[in-house]
């Protein structure tokens, strides 16, 4: 076999042929179709042996049988076998997108990781690469020394058009350069905050400690300095439970106008959609509102789309009901009990004025 069909053999089998397959497909292409005892003159091979080679060939579409004594066999053109192989990727690697993409929102199936982070730059690095993954919302309690550190990429996300909820201490700075992206940002600022905690779209987490960080105390050596990132979402949860608490009392230094050109707007965390929509009640405004999660009693999926009616709050249980027109569910954040649907995302679609 000389340099350039041992090539050829070599790129046939990136096509998923076996080489002694590659070798009798161009021996029938060269011959312009060939029959079994002509191959065997050609090639060291075995009668069995080419039988089988040439019944794998048909089956994958590379040789064509035709139908008289002897039998001639003729090679396919590469070209359309090529463009069907194309089309079969296309189609597969469509379908593991979505089945990937199913298989890490199965939140049954949730597997809890949680991972130490070193050193300023290792806490640093973890949270630019959060933030670069976010495509929804990223929720932050920092102290503005890590804030003015990773500002760049917070505007970056922004441009990406995700949704960003930031808590920064102490509170005697300015965000002049958030201001041109007010529709999608919210920013407040309190004299001391729990810790330094960043979100992403509600799966990954960095969290350190308020301590290694503060200006009032003597600073802390690099190699002193640790963080946890965290994929789980419970954990998450509670973490934000108490970030909350302190979100409700900071002074707001910027907020999207609640009008009807803001919207439809995408909410992950349940308490900050919540708060969305009860700050709409108090404006006049009725909010169509699309609900996706499962219902609580038996965990089926559902999206649902309805009018926001009113918001619930009694000790830890926090919902609100959607008026689907022809009866009313109750919809609740993570781990819901009490409530019909346990809310994964929740949309707000548009707003109406209430009537009178």
């Amino acid at each position: 076999m000389d340099d350039s069909i041992a090539s050829l053999a070599e790129k046939l089998q990136e096509l998923g042929l076996t080489k002694r397959e590659a070798e009798v497909y161009l021996t029938i292409w060269m011959k312009n179709g060939a029959t079994v005892k002509e191959l065997l003159d050609l090639l060291d091979v075995h009668q069995p042996q080419l039988y089988n080679i040439i019944q794998s060939l048909i089956r994958k579409g590379f040789v064509k049988a035709s139908a008289g004594r002897p039998r001639i066999y003729v090679a396919s053109d590469i070209v359309p076998l090529i463009d069907v192989q194309k089309m079969k990727l296309d189609i597969l690697k469509e379908s593991l997108r979505e089945d990937l993409v199913k298989l890490r929102n199965r939140t049954e199936d949730e597997t809890p990781y949680i991972s130490i982070v070193r050193s300023l730059e290792g806490i640093l690095a973890a949270i630019i690469e959060i933030i670069n993954s976010a495509e929804v919302e990223i929720r932050a309690e920092l102290p503005y020394t890590i804030f003015s550190e990773i500002q760049p990429y917070l505007l970056g996300a922004l441009q990406r058009g995700v949704n960003l909820y930031l808590l920064v201490y102490p509170q005697n700075e300015t965000f002049e350069e958030f201001q041109r992206f007010r529709d999608r940002v919210k920013i407040r600022t309190s004299e001391l905050g729990n810790f330094l905690l960043v979100i992403s779209d509600l799966s990954v987490a960095v969290y350190s400690k308020r301590r290694f960080f503060s200006a009032r105390k003597l600073p802390v050596s690099n190699s002193e300095i640790y963080g946890y990132e965290i994929q789980e979402k419970d954990l998450l949860l509670r973490l934000l439970n108490i970030h909350n608490n302190l979100w409700m009392k900071a002074k707001e230094v910027i907020c999207w106008e609640h009008t009807p050109d803001v919207y439809p707007k995408t909410f992950l965390e349940f308490s900050i959609a919540l708060n969305e929509i009860e700050a709409l009640f108090r404006l006049g405004y009725v909010p169509v509102v699309t609900v996706e999660g499962r219902y609580v009693k038996d965990g089926q999926p559902v999206k649902l789309t309805g009018k926001a009616r009113s918001v619930n709050r009694a000790g830890i249980i926090s919902n609100f009901v959607l008026d689907l027109g022809t009866r009313e569910v109750t919809v609740g954040g993570f781990d819901a009990e009490v409530e019909d649907i346990e809310a994964q995302k929740v949309v707000i679609e548009r707003i109406i004025k209430a009537q009178g």
